[in-house]
């Protein structure tokens, strides 16, 4: 019984793993600091992501981030103004 048991937590911690996996960004912002971005559906695209050496613009030109909020953190890190997130949301969503 308690072999079974064992064996089914395991299995729920894998499960939990894995959602985790494919239900998060996990966004590198620099240092010690990683952010976390909830994604629109389970995948793998963009699991890991890094702001090392890229341009605010660039970052924003990629649909699946800008659809789950990375705007809001490169506001917050001050690599952005709430202005200019706007401006780039609206000029590569009008580009699709």
């Amino acid at each position: 019984m308690l072999k079974t048991i064992k064996k089914y937590i395991l299995y729920g911690v894998i499960i939990l793993a894995v959602y985790l996996l494919l239900g998060f960004h996990y966004i590198y912002v620099g240092g010690k600091d990683v952010r976390f971005l909830k994604k629109e559906k389970l995948n793998l695209k963009y699991t890991f992501f890094s702001f090392q050496s890229k341009p605010p613009e660039n970052i924003m030109k990629i649909d699946i981030l800008r659809w789950a909020g990375i705007g809001d953190i490169l506001v917050d890190t001050g690599m952005l103004s709430q202005e200019r997130m706007i401006a780039l949301e609206n000029k590569y969503d009008y580009d699709e």
